[in-house]
């Protein structure tokens, strides 16, 4: 994560990650978003200038779900949630379809720095 937030120019102050029951998650949706529906991510930004500082609470029931749904493995999906949020700390939001394609990018970016290619050596 460290090397991915410097590329943008970031650097971590702090990012604290809370897994969370689906429950306390959809109350938290309801208290502070007024969302009346499950999600896989709630984010509290502290950034300020370039130090990201951020709060995250995430649902894995959420994670497993999606993961499901576009066929991808829940490790894939959970690296997905966890630079979601901070790319939101980043600047960059999901508002329209180019934006969610330009985070959809990023993300996949950020995933492909944890598959490590083997070499088979004979």
């Amino acid at each position: 994560m460290f090397e991915f937030v410097r590329i943008h120019d970031f650097d971590i102050k702090k990012l604290q990650y809370n897994f969370v029951s689906k429950e306390s998650l959809l109350k938290m949706n309801k208290k502070y978003l007024n969302h009346k529906t499950h999600t896989d991510i709630i984010t509290f930004n502290y950034t300020t200038d370039d130090k990201l500082e951020a709060e995250f609470f995430v649902s894995y029931w959420a994670i497993k779900k999606s993961a499901k749904e576009y066929g991808q493995t829940a490790e894939n999906e959970t690296l997905r949630v966890i630079i979601h949020g901070a790319l939101h700390c980043m600047g960059y939001n999901d508002d329209n379809k180019v934006e969610i394609d330009n985070m959809r990018k990023m993300e996949d970016k950020f995933i492909s720095m944890f598959h490590v290619k083997h070499n088979r050596y004979v």
